[in-house]
């Protein structure tokens, strides 16, 4: 596609046109783009604002900064920097290590592991609910509401059970807020709660939105960053003995497994928002457009043999993390969690090895 249709026009059997954009460059432009292109689908025409859904459940999930636009997005992306803070994420170093050690300590006692289900998965959640400050009884709870949220057919749920489970899920959120209101913590929630600028706080839907937003971004791609990463270094030996010789390597190697198989396949859906020509391609107004992180983390014009892994790799201007306003808020964090994780798992195991290569990767265009 980069090479012949960098510019993919694909047209669903309802007639809506969504194009797949896969050139580095173009990827860019559009990720910085807020003026010919949006995030919130009522930006594009009068009669998205009478179908898209508000109100509910969707509201008190989906108002966030993620799905806005300026200023709204300015607004939000403001109020939410002002708690979660680079200091904050920082402090959470030494937590992250103490629950990989947890974690390995109980891997060690079997002769093979699910990396997923006993290691990538359970850190993450771990550590963004501890960030949070969701009690340790909920944890699991919560971590299943995340993915009703990601993926809303996993569980073969009916519309009106998956409404039902967001509803309960708002609830807790509400509940938690309540209780933080009267009693504060040093957690996120207690932050957010408390966080005013100018006289504006976020409303109640925008807190419950802001915080499942956190759930899941917070644990669901350090999962997907944690074991892409783990198998591409078993799947190139020369390169994790180049990690495990040299460990100050490893932030140039999760800069490089973020490029190389970063845990996002496109980005999160834009609206384009006015009739435009784009490499010769006429978009229309309201069309939806989905670019391709991993394509442009892979573009041989912008990386030298994009399809080798090199944990060496210099000016790594990988897109994983997108670019523009809606860069990732949780990058710093993911960061160390990577970090931590991979180093840690084959500092403990360096003879780690596959149990086996018949692995399936999950299906979707969102996350990888």
């Amino acid at each position: 596609m980069r090479a012949d249709a960098p510019i993919y026009a694909h047209t669903a059997p309802n007639g809506t046109t969504s194009w797949y954009v896969t050139r580095y460059a173009d990827v860019l432009r559009i990720l910085k783009d807020n003026t010919l292109y949006c995030k919130d689908i009522r930006n594009t025409k009068p009669e998205a604002q009478r179908s898209s859904g508000t109100g509910g459940v969707h509201t008190a999930i989906n108002q966030n900064m993620l799905f806005s636009d300026p200023p709204d997005h300015t607004r939000l992306r403001a109020l939410v920097n002002l708690a979660f803070t680079p200091r904050r994420m920082a402090a959470m170093a030494p937590r992250i290590s103490e629950v990989a050690t947890t974690l390995l300590d109980q891997i060690a006692q079997q002769p093979t592991f699910d990396l997923i289900g006993e290691y990538a998965l359970p850190l993450p959640v771990i550590v963004i609910s501890d960030l949070l400050g969701i009690p340790k009884a909920d944890q699991d709870m919560v971590a299943d509401w995340s993915q009703q949220i990601i993926s809303p057919g996993g569980k073969r749920l009916k519309a009106s059970d998956r409404r039902r489970q967001m509803r309960t899920f708002v609830e807790y959120l509400q509940s938690l807020f309540k209780e933080r209101r009267l009693r504060p913590k040093d957690d996120l929630i207690s932050a957010l709660v408390a966080t005013e600028a100018d006289g504006d706080k976020l409303s109640e839907p925008e807190l419950s939105s802001m915080v499942a937003l956190l759930i899941v971004t917070g644990h669901e791609t350090t999962v997907n960053l944690i074991g892409n990463g783990v198998l591409a270094l078993l799947r190139n030996p020369d390169q994790l003995a180049l990690l495990l010789e040299k460990p100050t390597l490893i932030e140039s190697a999760v800069e490089e497994i973020l490029r190389y198989d970063g845990p996002v396949e496109t980005s999160t859906t834009r609206w384009v928002r006015q009739d435009h020509t784009i490499d010769g391609q006429q978009l229309k107004r309201g069309d939806i457009m989905r670019v391709s992180l991993a394509s442009a983390n892979r573009d041989e014009t912008v990386f030298e043999c994009p399809a080798h892994m090199d944990i060496t790799r210099t000016a790594n201007t990988h897109l994983a993390f997108g670019n523009g306003i809606h860069y990732c808020l949780g990058a710093p964090l993911a960061r160390l969690e990577g970090q931590i994780a991979i180093l840690d798992l084959f500092q403990r195991f360096p003879n780690l090895a596959l149990a086996t290569d018949a692995l399936p990767w999950r299906k979707g265009v969102l996350f990888r």
